[in-house]
C-alpha cells in the first residue's frame, strides 16, 4: 500500500514538474535559436501555453518517466538506504524532467536551453556532496564524455558537435558518474544511428541530426537500468577473460 501511494505521489509530482517543463520548453521554441535575436520579453508576454500544444505532451510523458525512475531506484539491485535513496530519487526525477525538455527543444530548434544544463549540473553537484566519499567518480564523469565531445567539436570546427551537447554531457556526467556517462554516450550513439537512419529511409530525405534527444533518452535509460547494464557487461567481459 505504501509503495502504491509512493508511485501515485511520484506521478502527481511528475505531472506538476512536467507542466513547468512543458511551459518553459514551449517558450524556448517560441523564442527560437539564440542567433535569431528575438525580443524575449515581448515573446514572454505574448506566449500562451495550451493543452492542445505539442509541448503539452511532455506532461504525461514526465509522469510516466517519474514512475519508472521511482520503481528503478527503489527496486534496483544496488538499493541505497534511507535518506541516500530519497536524495537520489529526487535528483533523478528533476534531471529526467529537464532531459525531456532538452529532447523537445533540441528536436524543434536544434538548441539545448542552458537552464536545463544548469539544473542538471546542480543536481550533479548535490549528488557529489551526498556521496562525497566517491567524489572522484562524479568529477571524472563531468569531464570524460564532455572532453571527448569538446575534442570532436574542435577538430570538426563545430560542425560535428555543438556546445550544447558538451555542456549537457558535463552536467550529466557530474550526476551519473564516469561509468554511466560512458554508457549514455554509447547508447545515444546507437540510438541515434538506428532511429535517425530509419527516419531518413522512411522519409527518403536527409535530416539534420539533433543529438540532444538521444542523449536525453540514453540518460533516462541509464537512470533506470544503468547499473544493471554495466553489471551485465562486466560479468560478460569477465566470462570471456576466464574462458
Amino acid at each position: 500500500m505504501l509503495q502504491i501511494f509512493s508511485l501515485v505521489l511520484t506521478a502527481l509530482a511528475g505531472t506538476v514538474v512536467g507542466w513547468a517543463v512543458s511551459f518553459y520548453s514551449g517558450f524556448c521554441v517560441a523564442v527560437g535559436p539564440e542567433e535569431d535575436e528575438r525580443d524575449r520579453k515581448k515573446i514572454w508576454k505574448e506566449y500562451k501555453w495550451s493543452l492542445n500544444s505539442d509541448e503539452a505532451k511532455l506532461i504525461p510523458m514526465n509522469a510516466v518517466v517519474s514512475v519508472l525512475i521511482n520503481v528503478a531506484v527503489t527496486e534496483g539491485t544496488a538499493i541505497l538506504g534511507g535518506w541516500e535513496q530519497t536524495i537520489l530519487l529526487v535528483l533523478y526525477l528533476l534531471s529526467a524532467s529537464c532531459l525531456l525538455g532538452v529532447a523537445y527543444v533540441d528536436l524543434k530548434i536544434f538548441e539545448i536551453p542552458p537552464l536545463y544544463d544548469i539544473l542538471i549540473g546542480i543536481c550533479g553537484a548535490a549528488r557529489l556532496l551526498a556521496d562525497i566519499r566517491h567524489w572522484y567518480v562524479y568529477a571524472i564523469g563531468a569531464v570524460t564524455v564532455s572532453g571527448i565531445f569538446l575534442l570532436i567539436a574542435l577538430f570538426s570546427r563545430g560542425r560535428a558537435m555543438g556546445g550544447g551537447d558538451i555542456k549537457l554531457t558535463a552536467a550529466m556526467g557530474l550526476l551519473l558518474g564516469w561509468k554511466e556517462i560512458l554508457l549514455v554516450m554509447t547508447l545515444a550513439a546507437l540510438l541515434g544511428a538506428v532511429i535517425h537512419g530509419i527516419i531518413m529511409v522512411v522519409t527518403k530525405k536527409e535530416h539534420l541530426l539533433a543529438f540532444g534527444p538521444y542523449l536525453a533518452l540514453a540518460g533516462i535509460i541509464s537512470m533506470c537500468v544503468g547499473e544493471q547494464i554495466i553489471g551485465w557487461y562486466s560479468r560478460y567481459v569477465m566470462s570471456l577473460i576466464e574462458a
